[in-house]
């Protein structure tokens, strides 16, 4: 038989062949594409704050329907995401009813004090003046102790206050050039009351507040400081460098009350106590013609800026006091 006229005939049966064999289960998959997501920016846009929980592509058949892609917010601290009954959900009055309870044993700094260097410059003791009043308006759920100081070398004003979330005291110091330093710590040494050597019905208040260097971080000069409560009219405010694994005491401010102390053994102080504070009272106010006593300047500024809150809170603790 002539080939010239086979060949269309062979070329014919292998097209069908190729063509039959194209629908068979058994011909080969074209290969999956794999997709890459740029982490850096680049490429898909995930949208902000919205990562995707990526699946297994290479075992999905070809044609299958893509499954949903979950898509997660970010838990953001602090906002309402948070879960119910969390320390972070702590009702405002609460929250300012824990601070200052933890506050309370520091008040025997409230007053004006007088402080003189340890370390001297030009062979003198530099001598400054500080006063010690509550801050109970700058944030209304966070009270604090507040220090404005004349002539210091290391602070301009200072603010105390206690974090319930952390369970810690914060110390935050404002210098002459605005710069601003934030220590955290806890007593390395508690509160005590201790009998005076003048008189011994007069209980002197003891303790040591160590306070770590948190804010900037890794500083080694200044990075510990401690309040050391020697007695009822003098303390001392000792600065620490680090050095190696430990701290080295390079400044010692010794602070002396002003005046004779207001501080008293018992915490009852009758009708002198503070109408925000709970404690001694040292000068009156005013309203509807019925007279409380203040601590200091600024529980009268709280006061005056309303009353009303005060004198009610004042009440319920007097009458949880008589019920106990």
């Amino acid at each position: 038989m002539n080939l010239r006229l086979l060949f269309p005939v062979i070329a014919s049966t292998l097209l069908l062949i190729c063509c039959t064999g194209c629908g068979s289960s058994d011909a080969p998959q074209q290969p999956v594409e794999e997709v890459t997501v740029d982490l850096g920016g680049g490429g898909v846009d995930l949208g902000a704050g919205e990562p995707l929980e990526m699946e297994d592509s290479t075992t999905a058949p070809t044609g299958a329907k893509k499954k949903p892609v979950r898509r997660f917010e970010p838990i953001t601290l602090g906002s309402n995401s948070s879960k119910t009954g969390s320390k972070k959900d702590i009702p405002d009055e609460q929250k300012f009813d824990s601070v200052l309870e933890a506050l309370k044993p520091l008040q025997i700094m409230l007053g004006n004090w007088g402080g003189i260097t340890f370390k001297k410059t030009d062979g003198f003791s530099s001598v400054e003046t500080l006063d010690w009043v509550w801050d109970l308006q700058t944030n209304p759920q966070q009270p604090a102790l507040v220090m404005q100081a004349d002539k210091s070398r290391y602070y301009e004003n200072a603010r105390l206050t206690y974090l319930t979330d952390k369970q810690m005291y914060q110390l935050m110091i404002t210098n002459k050039d605005g710069d601003k330093r934030i220590y955290e710590g806890d007593f390395s040494v508690p509160v005590a009351k201790v009998e005076g050597d003048a008189d011994p019905n007069i209980l002197q208040t003891t303790y040591k507040l160590s306070l770590s260097l948190v804010d900037p971080p890794n500083e080694r000069k200044h990075a510990q400081i401690t309040l050391n409560q020697q007695n009822n009219d003098r303390y001392l405010f000792e600065i620490y460098d680090l050095r190696g694994d430990s701290v080295a005491r390079v400044d010692t401010i010794t602070t002396r009350r002003k005046g004779t102390s207001f501080a008293k053994s018992d915490s009852d102080y009758g009708d002198k106590t503070c109408v925000i504070s709970g404690g001694l009272g040292t000068s009156q106010v005013n309203y509807q013609g019925k007279s409380f006593w203040v601590c200091c300047s600024g529980c009268r500024k709280a006061f005056d800026a309303d009353p009303e809150k005060w004198i009610a809170k004042h009440e319920a603790n007097k009458k949880k006091a008589m019920n106990q």
